[in-house]
This record gives structure tokens, C-alpha cells and sequence, in this order.
């Protein structure tokens, strides 16, 4: 197989987050966890894919789009297959692959992976280096890095309006919990009157808060996953003045005990 050559090579000033990440990633010898939850949430906040205009009808109802490329009519296939922008889609000129559409936003794109599909498969004409595939094992973990950022642009955004709560229902939180009787573990915050629960959106903002703390302070967190209504309902049954998201991070945000209320519709 002769290699292609990607506009982005000749021009890497112009490379998209989404291309760095999955370059970075491809040079690691030995992989993380941690460093492949940077590249899920890289892909997730992407705002540039290409991806089939029968599958976006087929899975949220969209058939309008900015842009469109037309490639011969597509051979029947289990397989997604989506690129992270419209120079990484030109690579795949002449193949058999359908309407393609742009752009989508990687938060809506990965939340509708589902058991329908056998693959998704990231940029599949570009070389090695700028592709990524998810295994339907894997969909759950994308699907909830979708939710990971939903949440979080939902929260920034909310500026003095009321909680987002379908977002912040529809998540799978981490809830931090005292290792020494498993309960939810409560802290004190300067504009809260009273002690709050503490969760987060995603592992990665697990570790920024736990590397924060005390090395003898690590040793009693433990961490458990948690659905967003049952958090809420957790929230208010402690008795709590409200839940931290993403406590010690750049994007915490404080939700207050009437948040809690609201979000719950009571």
C-alpha cells in the first residue's frame, strides 16, 4: 500500500486538536489510560466531522448541512466511517462511501453509538497515525465522553439562568466517596452555606483532584460511578447544600440546594 500523503503533513500549523491528539497518541510507545481519555475527550469536543448523511438522518434527523461531499454510492457496510474534517475526507476521493455531511459536532456524533454498528472507524484514507477506531465494546466509554462534554459546555454556558437539568440528568457522573465507610464524601465551599457532595464528569477530572490532594489524603478517596438523577436524588436525600462538579478544576461549578430541587422537578 503506497502512502498517502495528508495536506496536513505538508502544512502541520493548520492541524486540527482532533489530528494532534490522534498523532500524539499513535507516537506513544506504551499508552495510558489517561492519555487515551485525552484523546475521547478531544474527539468529543471536536466541532469539525464529516459523516454520512444517511446515517445522520437515520440517527438524529439532520439531512441539511453547510457542506457536502459526494463520493459513489456507498457499499453496504456495519462499519461507520466519519472524518474529522473536510481535508482528511478528500483523502478518500473516488471510494465507495456515500453523501457525506458537515460539520457535526463530536459530542452529537459519538452519543448515538450504538449495538447497530460493528465499528467506528475515524479517517480511514489518512495515514496510520491520523486514525482511530472504536470497538462496539468501546461505545459506552464515547458515549458518555459525548455526555462528559454536553455537561460541561451546558454548565459553562448557564451564566445566571436556570440548571441545565436534562443534561446533567442524562450523564454518568464519578462520585467521590470516604474510602472508610463508603459514603459520599462532603466538603465546604466559601459561597455555600453548608457541606456539599462532590462528582465528576469524567476520569480525567478525577485525577486532576485527587494529584491535588495530600499524598495521606489520596489514600481515603475511592471513587464510584453514578447515574445523573440518581446523584440528584443522593444530593438531596444527604440532606447536602448542593453538589460540586469538577471540584478543583478550571470549570468547577457549585449547584446549589435549590439547583438540586430544580433539577429534579420538585
Amino acid at each position: 500500500m503506497h502512502h498517502v500523503t495528508s495536506l496536513y503533513e505538508a502544512s502541520p500549523t493548520s492541524m486540527s486538536p482532533a489530528l494532534r491528539a490522534l498523532i500524539g497518541f499513535a507516537g506513544l510507545a506504551q499508552p495510558s489510560a489517561s492519555e487515551g481519555d485525552r484523546v475521547m475527550r478531544t474527539l468529543a469536543s471536536h466541532e469539525d466531522w464529516y459523516v454520512p448523511v444517511a446515517f445522520a438522518d437515520r440517527a438524529w434527523g439532520q439531512t441539511h448541512f453547510d457542506q457536502v461531499l459526494l463520493y459513489p454510492e456507498a457499499a453496504p457496510s456495519g462499519v461507520l466511517r466519519v472524518f474529522t474534517d473536510r481535508e482528511s475526507a478528500m483523502l478518500a476521493d473516488g471510494q465507495a462511501i456515500g453523501v457525506y455531511g458537515g460539520p457535526v459536532a463530536g459530542s452529537r456524533l459519538l452519543r448515538v453509538l450504538d449495538a447497530s454498528l460493528e465499528g467506528f472507524y475515524v479517517n480511514h484514507a489518512s495515514p496510520r497515525e491520523q486514525q482511530w477506531y472504536i470497538y462496539p465494546q468501546g461505545y459506552e466509554i464515547a458515549v458518555n465522553w459525548a455526555t462528559t462534554i454536553t455537561v460541561e459546555r451546558a454548565l459553562a454556558s448557564r451564566g445566571n439562568g436556570p440548571a441545565p437539568s436534562a443534561e446533567l440528568v442524562a450523564h454518568r457522573y464519578r462520585l467521590l466517596l470516604e474510602k472508610s465507610n463508603r459514603q459520599p464524601a462532603q466538603i465546604f465551599l466559601p459561597d455555600i452555606d453548608g457541606s456539599v457532595a462532590v462528582c465528576f464528569t469524567a476520569d480525567d477530572r478525577v485525577e486532576e483532584f485527587i494529584a491535588s490532594l495530600p499524598a495521606p489524603a489520596r489514600q481515603l478517596a475511592e471513587i464510584a460511578p453514578i447515574d445523573g438523577g440518581q446523584l440528584f436524588e443522593m444530593a438531596r436525600g444527604l440532606g447536602a447544600s448542593g453538589v460540586v462538579v469538577n471540584a478543583g478544576s478550571d470549570d468547577q461549578t457549585a449547584l446549589t440546594r435549590e439547583d438540586v430541587a430544580e433539577i429534579l422537578g420538585a
